[in-house]
């Protein structure tokens, strides 16, 4: 999806709204686990349910895990959000532009708080495996942050090009 399609759709964004999601993802692996099992890994996501924030601030994933340290009697004072891993925020929109090292076309974001995971289903070379079956020696990412609490916030920032449908305001859009 190209970003100006991307801000047409969410043009009538302010502040937050629920929106459907698509996805088709290749999953990172490290060069071991694909000599030892050749073939791309992708990742079809269907049906999860995000929320979409577009404010100036850029502060609604601080707001809510405050608000969720709190309700578990943790101290919200102790803990702030750090800045972006990689790229840069898009004007006040929820869209994000990062340029690796190396390229010479930027690739844009698209920064989405799960609130339901839909159905994920994953491939070898576009065969159906089990997420089980697939050979992934990388370290498993941490579970720490967010102040320590237990209801942690699914913050994802999607490729635009890797979005596959976007449902939102009642029109599906397929890409």
């Amino acid at each position: 999806m190209d970003i100006n399609v991307a801000k047409k759709i969410f043009a009538n964004v302010r502040g937050t709204s629920f929106a459907g999601i698509d996805a088709l993802t290749i999953e990172p692996r490290l060069k071991r686990d694909e000599i030892a099992q050749p073939g791309v890994v992708t990742k079809q996501l269907t049906g999860a349910t995000v929320m979409i924030f577009a404010q100036e601030d850029h502060t609604a994933f601080s707001v809510q895990v405050k608000r969720r340290m709190e309700k578990e009697g943790l101290d919200p004072d102790s803990w702030e959000s750090g800045p972006l891993l990689y790229g840069e925020w898009i004007d006040d929109t929820m869209f994000i532009v990062h340029t690796k090292k190396g390229a010479t076309e930027p690739t844009y974001y698209l920064r989405v708080h799960f609130v339901n995971s839909g159905k994920v289903e994953h491939f070898l070379d576009g065969k159906p495996i089990a997420k089980a079956d697939i050979v992934n020696t990388s370290a498993p990412k941490s579970k720490g942050g967010q102040g320590g609490q237990a209801d942690q916030i699914h913050v994802r920032n999607y490729k635009l090009d890797s979005i596959t449908a976007i449902r939102i305001d009642g029109t599906e859009y397929k890409f």
